[in-house]
């Protein structure tokens, strides 16, 4: 297993515990209505009740976790040929590392998806919350970092693709 196989499956478990502890914390902290969206004063203006919010946070958690696990798993059976990759050729001769690579990356993918959730959901519990003083406009720095991950597991991450490994003679 490489380092970099390693630190994925290890962020995808730590990202996995910060998704059910900011699930299980923001039901607890929430009032019966959580406000969504915001308009430009910073006043609710959308709400759902806190269960609906709740089934819908665990929605995205397994959906995200599930199925996208499921595809990692699958990934041996996907022929190279058919592959929306670059130099299909020579991956194809390394499969066993593109594999591996690929299920790395889905994993990079589940973690970041956890970690924007949790985020998002710790933020929304404290712009809610009756005992901190923080508005919307304070978490504004989450939609740039969470942009930033995704760009970074969406952009970033695959141009490795375009290097195949070297064959061995």
């Amino acid at each position: 297993m490489k380092i970099s196989t390693f630190a994925a499956i290890t962020w995808r478990w730590c990202s996995m515990l910060l998704a059910v502890a900011a699930i299980i914390w923001t039901y607890s902290v929430n009032a019966e209505e959580v406000a969504l969206s915001y308009d430009a004063a910073g006043n609710g203006s959308f709400f759902l009740s806190k269960s609906e919010l709740f089934y819908l946070a665990c929605a995205v958690f397994l959906l995200n976790n599930v199925l996208i696990v499921a595809m990692k798993k699958q990934l041996h059976r996907i022929p190279v040929s058919i592959m929306p990759i670059p130099k299909k050729e020579a991956w194809a001769q390394h499969k066993s590392e593109l594999v591996e690579f690929l299920g790395t990356w889905l994993f990079a993918i589940v973690g970041a998806v956890n970690v924007i959730l949790a985020l998002g959901l710790f933020a929304l519990a404290t712009v809610n919350s009756k005992q901190f003083t923080y508005d919307i406009f304070d978490f504004e720095w989450l939609s740039y970092g969470s942009l930033a991950l995704l760009v970074l597991v969406f952009v970033v991450l695959p141009f490795r693709l375009f290097r195949p490994p070297v064959p061995t003679l």
